[in-house]
């Protein structure tokens, strides 16, 4: 699928590229940041926590057995305690958070840091858990299922819900020391995503916002180059348009301001253009036709034919350039063009007396274009195949937006130097095809120009199998 190419889309694109990258470089930054900060935490609770815990691990054994179970049962009557301590026959199995991506590594360096603290050599577990999951006694029952007092003050839990750090430590076979403790973080202190859910709604939200509002700015902003793209198009065709109206940022008025002022100057140029044509056509053709009235006044026959053959190759030469003029001049309106009707009105024309012009089998073709300038662009082409190679051979196709027409005519072609400087005006291709034939050399130069201002061109090809083969080329100007 082809992406559009307009400068809204690209830059809208370029937009949200730039925003999500510095959304993930900002994400880059922040995550590092945080990740040592939660890490610096985490590892300040255990270490306090296992501090602690060793210690108090260590005063229940040098405790003589027969007074743990009293200071354990003072100390549950009492309540409110940091820790909750009790003494099991087996270690209890608790389901660790192990979802968070922190509780692995601050388990680890809780069992680390109590094997340094303790001495002697004992099993032990270290496992982090919520209220939901935390077992107690030799039955494993809930915290909430304790009595009253015990479920109300025991670990300070109250109404927080916090992670909850949980001891086990082997005393004997059948007696294990079992710690619970309240850990002054939050669970969301034991995780370090990269991006969690809600920041990733609020950074979806902004760069909508963000991206809206671009659109619109940046729509306000093209809409001046828009119109000027228009008129531009417009000029091409007409050569005159309605001034722009000048708005948008300083650089779109610049550039307004100067195709404004372009424009003006083409209209000066236009109406200059215009009168110099008038005054060709009517203050050359007088003194001209003086003097040949004064030729035919000469006596001597040979004078008189001699000037007579140079006025008229005079007169022709001015005929040509003022209808060169008036062929390139595009003071005229584009519109739907039926191409067959125009290419057998041309074929009817050079095979009244004789079959000149062949056309191959045509599909129905619309072209958008200028119509007479149009008709004189193919009259002339053929029109020369028709004095140079006797019979011309006509194929069209149509395809997208363009018009393909290939005329191949039976003369001897020209040399391949010429190809191009044939196009000049009054330039005849000095071959043998040539002689005898009237024209001023001016019919395959406006045939290019009108080509040219359909958005097209005219090329010349020596075709192999004889003869010279015309490719012409027009754009739709709709």
């Amino acid at each position: 699928m082809k992406l559009p190419n307009s400068m809204l889309f690209r830059v809208t694109v370029a937009m949200v590229t730039v925003t999500v990258l510095a959304e993930v470089l900002a994400g880059v930054i922040w995550f590092n940041t945080t990740s040592a900060t939660k890490r610096e935490s985490a590892q300040h609770a255990v270490s306090a926590i296992t501090s602690a815990a060793g210690d108090t691990f260590t005063y229940f054994t040098e405790l003589p057995i027969n007074y743990r179970h009293l200071v354990l049962n003072q100390l549950r009557d009492i309540g409110g305690t940091r820790f909750f301590i009790s003494i099991n026959n087996q270690a209890l199995a608790i389901e660790s958070l192990e979802r968070y991506s922190l509780v692995p590594e601050m388990e680890a360096s809780a069992l680390q840091e109590l094997d340094a603290k303790i001495t002697t050599p004992h099993e032990i577990q270290v496992t982090l858990t919520n209220r939901d999951n935390l077992r107690l006694f030799n039955s494993g029952i809930r915290i909430d299922e304790l009595p009253a007092l015990w479920k109300d003050y025991s670990l300070v839990l109250g109404e927080l819900d916090l992670p909850i750090l949980v001891i086990q430590i082997a005393i004997s076979d059948n007696e294990w020391f079992y710690l619970a403790t309240v850990m002054p973080l939050s669970f969301n202190a034991l995780d370090n995503p990269f991006i969690d859910s809600r920041q990733l709604l609020f950074l979806s939200l902004i760069t909508a916002l963000l991206m809206v509002a671009c659109y619109l700015l940046l729509r306000n902003e093209v809409r001046p180059f828009r119109s000027l793209a228009r008129s531009a198009t417009l000029m091409g065709s007409q050569m005159q348009v309605e001034a722009i109206k000048e708005e948008g940022s300083t650089e779109t008025r610049a550039a307004i301001h100067a195709f404004n002022k372009m424009n003006r100057r083409i209209k000066a140029y236009l109406l200059d253009r215009e009168s110099l044509f008038n005054a060709i056509s009517h203050d050359i053709k007088t003194p001209l036709a003086c003097l040949k009235l004064r030729t035919e006044m000469l006596d001597d026959d040979m004078t008189r034919q001699r000037f007579e053959k140079l006025l008229n190759e005079v007169e022709m030469m001015l005929k040509g350039a003022l209808q060169c003029m008036r062929d390139n001049d595009i003071h005229e309106e584009a519109e739907w063009i039926d191409i067959n009707e125009l290419l057998e009105q041309c074929a009817a024309v050079h095979n009244r007396h004789q079959p000149r012009v062949t056309l191959a089998p045509l599909p129905p073709i619309q072209f958008y274009g200028k119509p007479l300038a149009i008709k004189r662009c193919i009259f002339n082409l053929v029109d020369n195949g028709v004095k140079y190679g006797d019979h011309v051979s006509l194929e069209v196709s149509a395809q997208c937006d363009a018009l393909y027409l290939s005329l191949r005519d039976s003369g001897p072609g020209i040399d391949d130097i010429m190809l191009e400087k044939v196009f000049e005006p009054y330039f005849r291709a000095n071959t043998n095809a040539s002689h005898g034939v009237e024209g001023s050399g001016l019919g395959l130069s406006i045939a290019r120009s009108i080509a040219r201002s359909h958005g097209g061109d005219i090329k010349l090809i020596n075709d192999a199998g004889g003869g010279l083969r015309v490719e012409m080329v027009l754009m739709n100007m709709h």
